[in-house]
């Protein structure tokens, strides 16, 4: 485990061949947060799916840490947030600036967004791949 990665506290729920169901806890920072009263995400439980190589003993129950790099987070905010707001405008703009009609604009950028979400969810075993998260225990 690298210092740069970004480590929650966890514990495991669930071993498979080669993966384990994680259950983190999302609140290590919420302490010093000025939005913590209206962030939904504080205290909030999340099953993480990672990786085990053969030499780890990871057993139901084991307290871990779960570990991901920075560049991992953020390609995962590109992906989920970014990329689907660029798309959405470059269609809304494009198709005003072709047929001179907002209304059809607005609504071919909304439809193009649930379009976007379920490439990506067709997708979601190539980027299970990429977006690895390690377990380490404590």
């Amino acid at each position: 485990m690298t210092n740069d990665s970004i480590k929650h506290d966890g514990k495991i729920v669930e071993v498979s061949e080669g993966k384990a169901i994680a259950e983190i806890i999302v609140s290590e920072a919420c302490g010093t947060c000025q939005a913590k009263g209206l962030c939904r995400t504080n205290g909030k439980k999340i099953n993480v799916e990672v990786s085990l190589s053969n030499d780890q003993n990871i057993t139901i129950g084991d307290e871990v840490q779960v570990a991901f790099t920075p560049q991992l987070a953020l390609s995962s905010v590109l992906l989920a947030y970014v990329l689907p707001l660029i798309i959405m405008f470059a269609t809304m703009f494009g198709i005003i600036a072709a047929t001179n009609n907002q209304d059809a604009g607005c609504l071919i950028a909304l439809a193009v967004l649930p379009i976007y979400y379920t490439i990506l969810y067709a997708m979601r075993n190539k980027l299970r791949r990429k977006f690895k998260f390690s377990v380490y225990k404590h």
